[in-house]
């Protein structure tokens, strides 16, 4: 499996576990799990040190794979689910030392786990905020509310979306990748956290899916 294809996009480390996991033993899977909790605790203390000397020492610790285990060849997975923990925790770094001011709330939760957690939901739905707003500036719609028999045709220009902007999009909507994350999708097409509280609001799936059949 190439390391560079599964971290090529900053994706959830829940997300590359999952991959990794696919045909993989059953000792190869509880070792990733080891080494998956391992860097959760590190996130949680707020370390950025994510290296394979680092993460490895740690997870033998936790009787799971030591650094040469996860350097040699066959710990390729290892090492791609530790390099997926670096560049996300990268990116939400970058979040964090941008938190806008009607996120600063965010800065007086004390305890470290749950405002990593906070923060990963802040970056992930600036993420989607930022691909929906990338399929609007795409497409140029003009809607005619005149009831049908006084409209003589309803005039719509669009501009087709890029085969990567139209994935990005269907990726936002996935609902294997909604589950990853425990979310769920509403009855009216919002999102909802795995609270029940809503993440983005009613008709944000609709109003996604209309873009993708422009």
């Amino acid at each position: 499996m190439n390391n560079e294809m599964i971290t090529s996009e900053i994706d959830t480390p829940e997300k590359v576990l999952e991959i990794l996991k696919q045909g993989a033993s059953s000792r190869t899977i509880k070792s990733l799990d080891i080494i998956h909790q391992v860097c959760i605790d590190q996130a949680s203390r707020g370390s950025t040190d994510f290296t394979i000397a680092m993460i490895g020492k740690l997870s033998k610790e936790s009787h799971g794979p030591g650094i040469q285990a996860i350097r040699n060849n066959t710990g390729e997975k290892y090492h791609s689910l530790i390099k997926s923990w670096a560049a996300f925790k990268k990116s939400t770094n970058t979040v964090s030392s941008k938190v806008k001011e009607k996120d600063e709330w965010v800065n007086d939760i004390k305890e470290p786990h749950i405002k990593w957690l906070v923060l990963d939901l802040i970056a992930e739905n600036s993420r989607l905020r930022g691909q929906l707003q990338l399929a609007k500036e795409q497409s140029n719609i003009h809607i005619d509310m005149r009831s049908e028999k006084n409209k003589p045709q309803q005039h719509l220009k669009t501009q087709a979306l890029l085969p990567d902007e139209r994935e990005a999009l269907s990726h936002a909507i996935d609902e294997q990748e909604i589950l990853v994350k425990k979310w769920k999708i509403g009855e009216l097409g919002e999102i909802l956290d795995a609270n029940g509280d809503e993440l983005f609001q009613i008709g944000f799936v609709d109003a996604i899916q209309k873009v993708l059949t422009l």
